[in-house]
């Protein structure tokens, strides 16, 4: 007898052998068993994962002379072959005149398809139906399409039609509406393995389940490609299966290897980077697969770096899992985004322009130089704080108004003298209450009180003088939150609204980016200045301006000019003290 590949020799011959299509073979059997059959079937799906295998399943199922099963009780439909029969028979050595299998690639011509609508008319040879397996149906011209149509609608009784395709979006709708749908998908790398487990143990091959899961994972989801895989393997290397003698046959990387490249890469090391990837291509290892490696390895970094708990859908080993949870905590998300987006980049240009080994240098080079970026808002901050720490400077060394440094300077003198020197003072602070005068005092009796200092916090203060007491608010604000005094409360407006009620009314167009913590700060900030309690309310102002101009002409917003984004984003109250800060301008909007 002849050879068999293992993927014909392991081909199932019962809807239950099928892996990883439970969704489509029990919907099948369902209909076989209630013989509730369509007239059209549209299998779609990658390569490799059994549309074939189930359409030739379903022509012996549903042709199969022994359909029934004895029970203690009655006979039932088990909706399964029995492979006894020569109906079952003659269908699985593909020499039954009542299953025909078509390429619509060799065969996708208007002339083929009139052919097959004569010979529908004609009954069975032998059984129960004609089925017509057509292969890669997308294939047919859109004349070929069209001539279907209508058999494919209403065909006789005796006939089925079942199609194959990986490319279900070619397919015109005219056809899909005429047809039952059922979606193949990629098998999981666990499926995968137990099938090649399963081969291996029958064939007497010793391969343990790191060999097994480089396989699974070469084969991209698909089970005709991971048995040939693992033949193709067994060929060169005999039946003793080893990591190395794989990763060798099938031009991979060494392990030990790439886990250094990787190493090279998360640790930024260049240098070393550099030296594997030479060492991998006077290996001979095919440094595209090698790549493929890379991407599948920093996808799952990714992955567990987004959520230790996706642990589920990574394609490495589990036994690694432990390791790869421990760098996805040293690694952001949006360098592994990054490094990924690279090596994607890398794989493409390998593509279309080869140079594999210099492609791959220039994504080492890229990734070494990622940086890992701040926040917008994190830097605007930053750049705030440093702004006011140096106006604070000048200030502390220029003389102003408000300062009590000549009282300081003559500070041998009598008290007389100083409180003298104050009287001067006083009147640019405008101070009509007696709320103001308690200051003398007091620096008549200890001289020793600093100039930032705030007058007696003891005694409560009035709020007719809101707007001086607002300055020192401010002031004091700018050290608990820069940007809080900065922007959102550079421009607003208190007003007494009661006995111990204030109300601040900032800009319609600003935000705070912690209401409750902001509010709090404000009262605290205020119960320290006038030395006592008072109620704070935040009001948003209402921007006045802005709704009349929408609409005298609504059509003008919309249709904003590159130059007019341009122009708001320097106006705007965050960007613009970054600007002025390093003499910047803006060349860009997105």
């Amino acid at each position: 007898m002849s050879y068999e590949v293992f993927a014909q020799k392991w081909r199932p011959q019962y809807f239950r052998d099928v892996v990883g299509q439970t969704h489509v073979t029990a919907t099948l059997q369902n209909q076989i068993r209630s013989e509730r059959l369509g007239h059209a079937y549209l299998f779609w799906g990658p390569r490799g994962t059994g549309k074939t295998t189930v359409a030739r399943l379903f022509a012996k199922a549903v042709n199969c002379l022994n359909p029934t099963e004895e029970t203690e009780f009655e006979q039932v439909i088990t909706g399964e072959p029995c492979n006894e029969c020569d109906a079952c028979r003659e269908i699985t050595q593909g020499s039954s005149f009542d299953v025909i299998e078509m390429d619509a690639a060799s065969n996708r011509g208007i002339d083929t398809i009139r052919d097959l609508r004569e010979n529908v008319k004609l009954a069975p040879a032998a059984y129960k139906y004609k089925i017509y397996i057509i292969d890669e149906v997308h294939m047919l011209t859109t004349e070929g399409f069209n001539a279907l149509l209508k058999t494919l609608e209403e065909p006789p009784p005796h006939v089925i039609f079942i199609m194959a395709t990986t490319e279900h979006g070619q397919i015109p709708k005219t056809i899909t509406s005429r047809c039952q749908d059922f979606d193949f998908r990629h098998l999981t790398s666990e499926q995968i393995i137990s099938r090649l487990q399963l081969i291996a143990d029958d064939e007497e091959i010793s391969a343990d389940s790191e060999v097994l899961s480089l396989i699974a994972r070469q084969s991209e989801g698909c089970l005709r490609d991971a048995e040939n895989l693992l033949e193709r393997v067994v060929s060169s290397a005999g039946k003793e299966l080893t990591l190395t003698n794989v990763e060798e046959t099938l031009g991979l990387g060494s392990n030990l290897l790439l886990h250094e490249l990787t190493e090279a890469i998360e640790g930024r090391t260049l240098a070393a980077g550099l030296t594997t990837l030479n060492k991998l291509s006077k290996q001979g290892m095919d440094l595209a697969q090698c790549l493929h490696q890379l991407i599948a390895y920093f996808r799952d970094l990714r992955l567990l770096a987004v959520d230790s708990q996706l642990d589920e859908l990574i394609q490495n080993p589990k036994s690694e899992l432990s390791e790869l949870k421990e760098k996805a905590q040293q690694i952001s998300v949006d360098r592994l985004s990054r490094i990924i987006k690279i090596l994607m980049h890398t794989n493409r240009e390998i593509k279309e322009y080869g140079y594999a080994q210099l492609q791959l240098e220039n994504a080492l080079i890229q990734i070494n130089a990622i940086k890992e970026t701040i926040q917008l808002d994190e830097i605007i901050n930053k750049l705030i704080a440093i702004e006011q720490k140096i106006d604070s400077s000048e200030s502390e060394s220029t003389p102003t108004p408000n300062s009590i440094l000549p009282s300081s300077s003559r500070s041998h003198e009598t008290p007389e003298s100083t409180f003298e020197v104050d009287k001067p003072i006083s009147p640019p602070q405008k101070s009509e209450t007696p709320s103001q005068t308690p200051p003398k005092p007091t620096l008549e009796k200890s001289e020793s009180v600093s100039n930032t200092e705030q007058p007696d916090q003891t005694a409560a203060r009035s709020l007719d003088e809101l707007s001086v007491t607002w300055e020192e608010v401010i002031s004091r604000l700018q050290k608990i939150s820069p940007y809080l005094a900065h922007s959102p409360l550079k421009d607003a407006v208190p007003t007494v609204n009661g006995e111990d009620q204030i109300k601040i009314v900032y800009p319609a167009g600003m935000f705070f980016l912690d209401y409750n913590e902001t509010e709090k700060n404000i009262t605290n900030t205020f119960r320290e200045v006038l030395g006592k309690s008072v109620q704070i309310e935040l009001v948003r102002g209402e921007a006045v301006a802005q709704p009349e101009e929408t609409t005298e002409s609504p059509e003008e917003e919309v249709k904003t000019t590159p130059m007019m984004r341009r122009q708001q984003a320097e106006e705007d109250q965050q960007i613009r003290p970054v600007l002025d800060l390093f003499d910047a301008r803006i060349l860009e909007t997105q």
